[in-house]
């Protein structure tokens, strides 16, 4: 009798553990009517108060896990890119970038890097991509990168010679890519060339990343 009921044990611990291991992720989908705003998202971030937050093409979206917010990019265009870090919410758009803290409200507010540094950007320059490094904040265009240091405020430009396709951090290393030239890493504030093989000249990298040290 004993051994009866252990094997049925067993046999409904084994079906268990399947089933669990079977267990989809739950997945919610979210729609334009859904979080009110453009149907185009072209980059996301999470705080560490677990807010998602959406460069959407009517502003910046955030989501706490039961409703949304937008708040509309401070000159009406398309919102590109979003970084989370230290407190603060980093954008990308069209002539513009720099962060949004929150107030004691809870409501953010918009601080441009470009304003308040006086940067000259390039016409009708766009920042697509944010990267962290090292007390380092790196916008990236199609035509530059920037590299603004956190505590001092300061600002490096590195000036591209063709387009831009991607900027990664991988391994604590920022790598980017630029048309028919080559991948390239940003070494001391400069560029340096990594690779001008004939497969980067001749192609469009669309990521970089790492995979078994390799």
């Amino acid at each position: 009798m004993l051994r009866s009921i252990i094997t049925v044990l067993a046999i409904v611990f084994l079906f268990s553990g399947i089933s669990n291991s079977q267990e989809i992720p739950p997945i919610k989908d979210f729609s334009p009517k859904d979080y009110m705003a453009g149907d185009q998202n072209w980059s996301i971030s999470q705080d560490i108060d677990r807010n998602i937050y959406v460069a959407n093409n009517k502003g910046l979206l955030e989501y706490n896990g039961a409703t949304w917010r937008l708040f509309e990019t401070p000159n009406e265009t398309i919102m590109r890119s979003v970084k989370y870090h230290d407190n603060k919410i980093y954008t990308g758009f069209y002539m513009d970038f720099g962060f949004w803290v929150k107030d004691e409200f809870g409501e953010l507010n918009y601080t441009s890097i470009v304003k308040q540094e006086n940067i000259e950007m390039l016409e009708d320059e766009q920042i697509w991509n944010i990267v962290e490094i090292d007390g380092w904040m790196i916008f990236k265009s199609l035509q530059r990168i920037y590299l603004y240091n956190l505590d001092s405020k300061s600002i490096k430009i590195i000036n591209a010679q063709s387009r831009i396709n991607k900027l990664c951090k991988v391994d604590g290393i920022i790598y980017f890519h630029q048309n028919n030239r080559g991948l390239f890493k940003i070494q001391n504030g400069k560029p340096k060339l990594v690779s001008d093989h004939s497969v980067f000249q001749d192609n469009f990298v669309v990521d970089i990343f790492s995979k078994k040290g390799k």
